[in-house]
């Protein structure tokens, strides 16, 4: 009996194939990651689901293609332990379709 090793899926791959196959559910994702964002300030958990979107939109060569950045600065910038400046994540959502924009919170005094 031959025994057939069995191969799960990581979260990583998974999202990234999800997205693949719905780009559609994108936007949505980010907007909820960014809500997210706003309860609780975990970078890694923000960077991490960049990184997830550009996989899905053809992979760190593609985003440096489009950023001017190279893919070793990607990998670094959108690790869990990133610390991207302003400008280069500027450069990876416009690469996305979106920018960065404010939004009042509170009243201003």
């Amino acid at each position: 009996m031959s025994k057939k090793k069995i191969r799960y899926q990581t979260l990583d791959e998974y999202v990234e194939e999800r997205f693949k196959e719905h780009p559609e559910e994108i936007e949505g994702f980010l907007e909820t990651v960014l809500e997210e964002y706003e309860k609780d300030p975990d970078e890694g958990a923000l960077l991490m689901a960049l990184r997830q979107v550009a996989k899905a939109k053809g992979g760190m060569t593609e985003l440096a293609k489009k950023t001017n950045l190279s893919r070793e600065s990607l990998y670094k910038t959108l690790s869990p332990t990133g610390n991207p400046r302003l400008r280069n994540l500027q450069r990876i959502l416009e690469a996305f379709g979106y920018s960065l924009t404010l939004k009042l919170t509170r009243t201003a005094r």
